[in-house]
C-alpha cells in the first residue's frame, strides 16, 4: 500500500526574517507597512520565535533592528499565549 506522503512543514528563512524586522524598523512607513505585513505570516510558522530571539542576541545587529525583534516577540508571544476566556 502506497502512503500519501506528506509534505514538510514550511520552515522560515533566517534571511527572510531578519529583512522583514529590518523594514520594520525603516522610518519609510511604506516599507514598515509591507514588512509587518509579512512579519504575521512568519509568526504563523515554527520556529519564527526563536529566530526572532537569535536577532535580538546578537550584539553585532543594530540596535533599532534587535529592539524591533524584541518588540515583536513580545507583542506576537502575549497575543499567542494569552487566555481566551
Amino acid at each position: 500500500m502506497n502512503r500519501p506522503t506528506q509534505a514538510p512543514p514550511p520552515t522560515v528563512s533566517p534571511e527572510e526574517l531578519f529583512n522583514v524586522v529590518c523594514g520594520a524598523a525603516s522610518q519609510n512607513p511604506a516599507q514598515v507597512q509591507a514588512s509587518t505585513t509579512r512579519l504575521k505570516e512568519l509568526l504563523e510558522i515554527p520556529g519564527a520565535y526563536d529566530l526572532l530571539h537569535e536577532i535580538a542576541a546578537t550584539k553585532t545587529v543594530a540596535l533599532q533592528v534587535r529592539q524591533q525583534a524584541i518588540i515583536q516577540f513580545k507583542n506576537a508571544a502575549t497575543g499567542h499565549w494569552r487566555s481566551r476566556k
